[in-house]
């Protein structure tokens, strides 16, 4: 299976009217996740479905990315993709999705780049992602083991939007 993690865009700051699981997007928020699924879609890498944090930032950001990929993708929610998860419950989260062999996982940090270290090397490797950055990985099996995965390519969300202008 090929995984790509792809962190929220820009929401409203912390501490702002609204709680932490329903801070939205700002419209440069917005902007800059139409940007990176424009990006997505310009490298046509066949994703089939979109999972989702059920916190509104990263359900906006899916939502985004799911209608520029086209209509054939599938949005669902996925409670281990939310921030205070440890990964290896999201790994065993994926189980329902094995027969998918492209998956989207809109989520939050510090989640996903532990998740990556922990797909990746099993012993707390850490990366850190921008706002709307994204991360592919190579996944043998579904539940993905304990650092037996392949981390492909991990793009900043300029480097998206860039693609997504080309052509």
């Amino acid at each position: 299976m090929r995984l790509y993690l792809f962190r929220h865009a820009t929401a409203a700051p912390h501490g702002s009217s609204a709680q932490d699981a329903s801070r939205p997007l700002t419209k440069e928020g917005h902007e800059e996740a139409l940007g990176v699924a424009r990006g997505l879609k310009r490298l046509d890498l066949g994703i089939t479905l979109v999972l989702t944090s059920p916190l509104v930032r990263a359900r906006e950001t899916a939502q985004h990315a799911a209608i520029l990929l086209g209509t054939k993708v599938e949005l669902r929610e996925l409670d281990a993709l939310q921030p205070e998860i440890e990964p290896r419950h999201t790994s065993l989260a994926l189980r329902p999705f094995a027969g998918h062999e492209r998956v989207l996982c809109v989520g939050h940090e510090p989640h996903l780049s532990a998740w990556i270290g922990e797909l990746v090397s099993g012993s707390g490797m850490r990366c850190q992602m921008k706002k709307a950055g994204v991360a592919c990985l190579e996944i043998g099996r579904v539940p993905p083991p304990t650092g037996g995965s392949t981390l492909r390519w991990l793009m900043t969300p300029k480097q998206l939007i860039l693609i997504g202008r080309a052509g």
